[in-house]
């Protein structure tokens, strides 16, 4: 696995209330003559997220920044005229934040957030994360127990076998 330290936030620079799905963006990407899609999840404007690139896999989004983070784009980001504007729904805010509390998690390491506009010259994502997201980038800075030590033994984990509810591990006739 990669050394993952930064969640960078993008939009599509597409105009508001305009949905799009990944596998659009994955054409525009395949058609500038990358391998896959730059990003590693995109964030619909109904709040779904859509995996991009695996995570393991060193993504297409900040030049000069890709080692060492994953790429969450959410879709809009332009107004109605094509400026830039923040066009974060409730829902597409909700799933960033979880999204980005579930790579903590899932990664066992301290993460930080960043704007793509952090990077270059470009407005991208539309919107300044420090402030838009300023609970959000001050508890993923705060995390410092592993995951490993807040989860029970995985004999606690199979006790769902024991009262004949499938378990977690998918076996109903021998437990993990």
């Amino acid at each position: 696995m990669r050394d993952i330290k930064r969640v960078i936030l993008h939009c599509s620079a597409t105009r508001d209330g305009h949905h799009i799905k990944a596998a659009q963006i994955r054409e525009w990407h395949l058609a500038r003559g990358w391998r896959d899609i730059g990003y590693h999840y995109v964030i619909g404007i109904d709040g779904v997220i859509e995996a991009g690139r695996s995570i393991d896999q060193i993504g297409a989004h900040v030049k000069g920044h890709n080692r060492d983070s994953i790429g969450i784009c959410y879709i809009g980001g332009l107004d109605n005229q094509g400026n830039p504007r923040d066009t974060l729904t409730p829902k597409q805010r909700d799933s960033i934040t979880r999204l980005c509390y579930a790579l903590q998690v899932i990664l066992d390491t301290k993460l930080e957030l960043y704007g793509h506009n952090e990077f270059s010259t470009k407005a991208c994502p539309s919107f300044d994360v420090a402030v838009t997201f300023e609970e959000l980038k001050f508890n993923l800075n705060c995390y410092s127990r592993t995951f490993r030590q807040q989860r029970p033994p995985q004999a606690l984990e199979c006790t769902k076998h024991s009262a004949r509810i499938d378990c977690v591990c998918g076996n109903r006739e021998r437990c993990c």
